[in-house]
Parts: C-alpha cells; sequence; structure tokens
C-alpha cells in the first residue's frame, strides 16, 4: 500500500508533534529547543529533543532519530503504514490510495512473477544455464531446492529481457521504473548471473538478487534497485513461505547470505533469513519481531562476521527480542560446510548455541588476556555497549554480576568501571561525529545544508547537477532530493526513507536537530553553489586546455576556444558576486 505523500503532510500539518510525543516522553522547553528524556536508552540527562516545526526528533545520547511515523513506530512496534493509520486517525485524515496505485502494484507483481518464472526455465534448459547448474551442484544444493527458491539464471545478451517484455505488451514507461533494466534504455541489469528471487513476507517476488559467474564481473552479488514495492532495509531474503515457518517455529535464523539460507533449508531448517547483502537493520528486526519472540544468529567466524553479530544482537536487544549464538565448527558458514560435509553434518553443527552474553564475553576473551588487569578493563570495555544495549536494568545487574565472576573481581568494580566507561565512550563518540562533520567535505556540508533547507532545493537543481559533487555521501543525498522534487514529495519521512543509508539518515537528523543551519541558510547554500559550481567549471577549463593542446584540425580548435571563452565568462560572473 503506498500512502501519497500530501497525505503524510495533512497529518503532521494537523498535528501537533509536542503534543503526541508528550503522550510518551515529558518534554520541556530549553533554549528554543524541546527536550525530554529518551525512551530509547536509560539516561539521566536529558539528550532527547524534538522539532515540531520539521516534525522530527533525535536523540544526541543513542543518536536514534526520525520523522513522527518513526517514532510512533518505535513506540507502538508497528510497521509504516499501521503508524500512519494510527495517525490519521487521530488527525482525523481520510487515508487514500493513489488512483490507479493498486492496479500498478498488481502489474509489478505480475511482471516480476513472470520474469521469476522465465528466470526459472532458463537455469533448467537454456544452454548457457550449463554453467550456473554445475556451479550450484558443485556447492551442494539439489534441485528441490532451486525449485523451492525459484532459482534462475540470467543470459548474457544485454536486450533479450527487453524485448520479451515487449512482446508481452508491457509498455516502455514501465519498463523504465520496473527495476529490471540499466541506465541505458532496454539494457538488462542482471546477466550472465545466477537469479534469486527475493520475496516479501507475503510471498510474492518483488525484486532479485542475482550472482556472476564470472571472476572478471563485478560485482560478485547485484540486487534490484529500489522501487515503490522493495525497500532494502525492509526486506530479508528466504524461502516464498519463510515466514510462516518463523511463525510456527516461534523463532528464526538469521544468516549473512543468500547460499547460507538455501544450505540450511536443505538441511531442514526452514526459518532462515539473510540481509540483502547489507548490515541487518532495525526495520528487519521489527519485521521479524512480528512473527518471533526470538531468534538464533548464526554468522561468519572472520572478524567481519563477528562484528555483524554483535551488531544484530544489539539491533535485537532495543527490540526487546532475545537471541542467542551459533559457533560452527567445521566451517566458515552454512554453505561451506553443506558443500563440504553435506546437510547431516550441518544440521548437527546448528546443535552448539550459546548466549548473546556468553558471545560477547567469549569474543573479548580471544581478543585480550583477562589474566591482566589491562586484559580484564579491555574486556569490560568490550562487553560495555552490549550490557547499555539491554532495557532492562535486572538483565544488566545479572550480567555485570557473571562478568564480575568471570574476571575474578568485586562487582561495584566492574559497575563503576562499566559506568565511567559508558560516560567517556559517550563523549568521544559524540566528538568523532562532531569532528567527523567539522572536517567533511565541503560538497556534504554544503548539501547537508540544501537538506535541512529544502525550500532552497529548486534553486540549487537549477544551477548544480549532481555530477558536480566529488563526495559519495553529498550525491546520495542529491539523488533523494532531487527524487522527492520530481515527485512532488516535501514531508521529512518522504526524505529519510529515500535515504537507504542509516549513517546518511542520522546525520540529516543530528544536522536537523542542533540547528546549525538555522542561521542565515541563504547565505551557507549560496556560497555552497559558487564553489561547487567555481570547481566544476575549472574542472571543465583544465580539461578544455588540454584537449586544445592536442587539437590540430582548426574546426575542431574554434569550438574548443569557443566554449573555453563561454567558461572564463563564468568564472569572472563567479568571482565578482
Amino acid at each position: 500500500m503506498r500512502i501519497p505523500d500530501h497525505i503524510l503532510g495533512q497529518i503532521t500539518d494537523r498535528l501537533d508533534m509536542q503534543a503526541v510525543v508528550s503522550e510518551y516522553v515529558h518534554l520541556e522547553k530549553k533554549g528554543g529547543r524541546l527536550w525530554g528524556l529518551c525512551p530509547f536508552h536509560s539516561e539521566k540527562t536529558p539528550s532527547f529533543t524534538v522539532d515540531p516545526d520539521k516534525s522530527v526528533f533525535y536523540c544526541f545520547g543513542c543518536h536514534k532519530g526520525g520523522s513522527l511515523f518513526t517514532f510512533i513506530m518505535e513506540m507502538e512496534n508497528l510497521s509504516f503504514v499501521e503508524a500512519v493509520k494510527l495517525l490519521a486517525e487521530k488527525a482525523g485524515v481520510q487515508i487514500e490510495v493513489e488512483e490507479g496505485d493498486s492496479k500498478r502494484r498488481e502489474a509489478y507483481l505480475e511482471l516480476y512473477r513472470r520474469v521469476s518464472g522465465t528466470f526459472g526455465h532458463l537455469l533448467l534448459n537454456h544452454p548457457e544455464g550449463a554453467q550456473a547448474r554445475s556451479y550450484l551442484e558443485k556447492r551442494g544444493l539439489e534441485r528441490e531446492t532451486w525449485d523451492a527458491f525459484k532459482l534462475g539464471y540470467a543470459p548474457g545478451d544485454r536486450t533479450w529481457l527487453f524485448k520479451f517484455l515487449k512482446e508481452k505488451k508491457f509498455s516502455d514507461e514501465f519498463l523504465k521504473s520496473c527495476g529490471l533494466f540499466s541506465g541505458r534504455e532496454g539494457t538488462a541489469l542482471f546477466r550472465g548471473r545466477i537469479v534469486f528471487p527475493i520475496h516479501n513476507h507475503r510471498g510474492e517476488v518483488v525484486a532479485f538478487g542475482a550472482r556472476t559467474l564470472r571472476t572478471d564481473m563485478q560485482p560478485k552479488y547485484l540486487n534490484s534497485p529500489e522501487t515503490e514495492w522493495f525497500r532494502k532495509r525492509e526486506i530479508l531474503y528466504g524461502a516464498p513461505e519463510v515466514y510462516r515457518e518463523v511463525r510456527r517455529e516461534g523463532s528464526f535464523v538469521l544468516v549473512e547470505g543468500y547460499l547460507d539460507v538455501l544450505a540450511l533449508w536443505q538441511a531442514g531448517v526452514r526459518h532462515s533469513l539473510a540481509p540483502l547483502g547489507t548490515a541487518v537493520t532495525a526495520d528487519q528486526i521489527r519485521r521479524l519481531k512480528r512473527y518471533a519472540s526470538q531468534g538464533l544468529l548464526l554468522f561468519d567466524s572472520d572478524d567481519a562476521g563477528v562484528r555483524a553479530a554483535e551488531r544484530t544482537i544489539a539491533l535485537c536487544e532495543k527490540q526487546d527480542l532475545p537471541t542467542e549464538v551459533i559457533r560452527l565448527q567445521g566451517g566458515k558458514d552454512p554453505a561451506e560446510i553443506l558443500e563440504k560435509v553435506g546437510s547431516q553434518a550441518l544440521q548437527k553443527s546448528l546443535e552448539s548455541t550459546i548466549s548473546s552474553f556468553q558471545f560477547y564475553l567469549s569474543t573479548a576473551h580471544s581478543k585480550y588476556d583477562s589474566r591482566t588487569p589491562d586484559g580484564k578493563r579491555a574486556v569490560i570495555r568490550h562487553i560495555a555497549s552490549y550490557l547499555t544495549s539491554l532495557d532492562s536494568e535486572v538483565k544488566r545487574e545479572g550480567y555485570i554480576r557473571l562478568l564480575a565472576e568471570d574476571l575474578g573481581v568485586d562487582f561495584e568494580s566492574v559497575r563503576s568501571d562499566l559506568l565511567r566507561g559508558t560516560e567517556r565512550s559517550r563523549i568521544r563518540d559524540d566528538s568523532y561525529r562532531r569532528s567527523e562533520v567539522q572536517g567533511a567535505s565541503a560538497d556534504l556540508f554544503f548539501i547537508l545544508a540544501v537538506a535541512v533547507n529544502r525550500e532552497y532545493f529548486q534553486e540549487v537543481r537549477n544551477t548544480v547537477a549532481v555530477d558536480d559533487l566529488e563526495d559519495p555521501r553529498a550525491r546520495t543525498y542529491y539523488v533523494a532530493l532531487e527524487e522527492c522534487y520530481r515527485q512532488g514529495e516535501r514531508s521529512e519521512e518522504a526524505l529519510l526513507r529515500r535515504l537507504e543509508d542509516e549513517a546518511l539518515r542520522e546525520l540529516l537528523l543530528e544536522k536537523t536537530a542542533s540547528g546549525e543551519f538555522n542561521l542565515n541558510p541563504e547565505r551557507l547554500i549560496q556560497d555552497g553553489v559558487r564553489q561547487v559550481r567555481r570547481r566544476s567549471l575549472e574542472k571543465r577549463r583544465g580539461f578544455l586546455i588540454s584537449a586544445l593542446a592536442r587539437a590540430k584540425e582548426q574546426d575542431a580548435v574554434k569550438e574548443l576556444l569557443g566554449e573555453k571563452m563561454f567558461l572564463d565568462e563564468e568564472l569572472q560572473k563567479l568571482s565578482e558576486r
């Protein structure tokens, strides 16, 4: 269900965010801003702030933030649509589905269903699919598993899919926005790859992941771009009926990759899922909590896998979702164990589980010598992030006692060190964030000022193009702003939901909450436009000078000189402003 942006705007216009948030948090006005104790982590000094004008919130302590809708999602454990419905009822706004939205969704799902079936047919029958079939068999995956996950193969031909779908009467306009083609018209996004259909919680195919079979093709894994019905941070990879299995089991198994999910399914573990090539997100954990009361984490045993497990444990704790960790024996990941020793050995290896606390503790012991005072202190520092993520003081105190016993030190000493270490860590983290932005590129500083003051974007886009920006983070913001502009979306929620990178979402919320770009924003943005524009013109001018030195034909020289003169004039205008 797609809710039009103007409906979101009506809701935020009619509701006083201060009044809504005050139902959950006591807010006080200080220094022209609203402050309160954060509802998402324990604190004694208020670091949670609300901006009613922009309908956003942000905590400078735990760095959680978002729109009014995000706040209700977090507090009431609701999906986005459920939160909108709740707030719409409170605001007296009638939710309408955009005309044609239902038909577009049906057409989109029908397209992906057909394409998924075609990929599956090509895997089994196309001559090019032989290499893909050989690869899957080598990894120990059986045909039953291929069929269950509707695996497919995309041939290397660039244009076959576009021609095929045109024959099926799909329009050019629809195909351009469906997520199956790259920038060049008619060029298939997936070529020469094994295809993994990605299903939503209803079991409908909404996207594809694909693995290359060539060593010289990058990236190794490629996912569909985000569309109206596919948001990477909200969806996990699994079998079509995986959420039914999760609900039946009352738990889930979270792994790192597509092949790990397939390997576990073949070993009889039908309630396993994986993120889509990115870190696990709070949205994904929130979805899982609706179906399960507990979870198992099974990540790679390398350093990256350990860090991913620790991060996911913290996300689950914030949702009050208990987890345990599986320590694999005999392989780096489930797919490797299946390939080397088979399904039975993989199934047996899943029996070895430890609590999240024990996982953190064993990881700390593997890194530090807990027999020494410095080693004991390092172990405490390592576990501090887990302990501070716990919402329950009872659980936290219980684990502190276990930690003290493990290290052979006094409980109060450990507790005192944790409190001091947590405060120092918060101050150090805040200092790092400030220095990161202070030392950020001019591009990022400029585009953040625009993102906070979106009324200036129309003027900015007339002068500055996305290719003029050198910082990839600034480009990401620009693209999100441009998409909102083209769709006529003015709500903060629309912009935030277009930012897939959580770090960029958080940075924008922090800058909005800080009020840093509220003082004379027009001057800030004009200075930024001049700086970016000057750099772009100078870069082009340098290219022309090099081209002139190589040019031999008179017509070419004349054309290059004409463009150089134009650039010189533009640069002169900029210097006079």
